[in-house]
């Protein structure tokens, strides 16, 4: 039988065969990781306990790891999963973004120049979708960029929560690793961009 020659890095489950599974673990963990979003904005812009959101934030970055761990030690690799874990960081950005807006920790222009770049990148999804091209998968300059700044953003909020010289120094650290997380998220979207064009040079040719 064709399904037993199958190795186990090909079964349906893997990277390279993502199942079409909606409730899977690694799913569901996304799911409660993107239900704490809102109570983190709300920790820190309703009930104004920054620390308590920062914690929060904490551990919803840190579980990052999470979802991804589960879905290939399950074997529960999925179409969904994969279209979830970089909209996750999206949204996981831009309510970072509105915290540190609403509690003036940050100029505006350095949300702007995170906040366009993922823009630019949703816009393009139902673009590619319509020429059938699949979206770029993320790279690790991407991931990288995301990891950096979150971390950056972080650092940011963790700035308003401790007192004295520890605050200059934490918004420091914050700076030095916002703009090569910048930088990393900019030369991901211009690979991104390369690679969504190849794809559709080749539909084209094709066609």
């Amino acid at each position: 039988m064709a399904g037993r020659n199958l190795t186990p890095s090909a079964e349906v489950g893997s990277p390279e065969r993502p199942s079409d599974a909606v409730l899977t673990v690694p799913n569901l963990i996304t799911f409660s990781r993107l239900a704490l979003v809102p109570v983190f904005v709300w920790l820190a812009l309703g009930a104004g306990n920054v620390a308590a959101a920062f914690w929060l934030g904490f551990f919803i970055g840190a579980s990052d790891f999470a979802d991804g761990l589960a879905a290939r030690r399950l074997h529960q690799v999925s179409k969904l999963g994969a279209t979830l874990d970089p909209l996750f960081d999206r949204v996981a950005i831009a309510a970072w973004a509105w915290v540190l807006l609403g509690l003036h920790l940050v100029p505006w222009l350095v949300i702007a120049v995170v906040l366009l770049r993922d823009i630019a990148l949703l816009a393009s999804n139902p673009f590619l979708a319509r020429r059938g091209v699949e979206r770029p998968p993320v790279s690790k300059m991407g991931k990288w960029g995301s990891f950096g700044t979150m971390y950056s953003f972080g650092v940011f909020l963790l700035s308003a929560v401790v007192t004295g010289d520890a605050t200059h120094y934490y918004r420091a650290l914050a700076w030095w690793t916002y703009f090569p997380a910048a930088f990393f998220s900019y030369v991901a979207a211009v690979g991104y961009a390369g690679a969504a064009l190849k794809q559709l040079r080749v539909s084209r040719a094709s066609g």
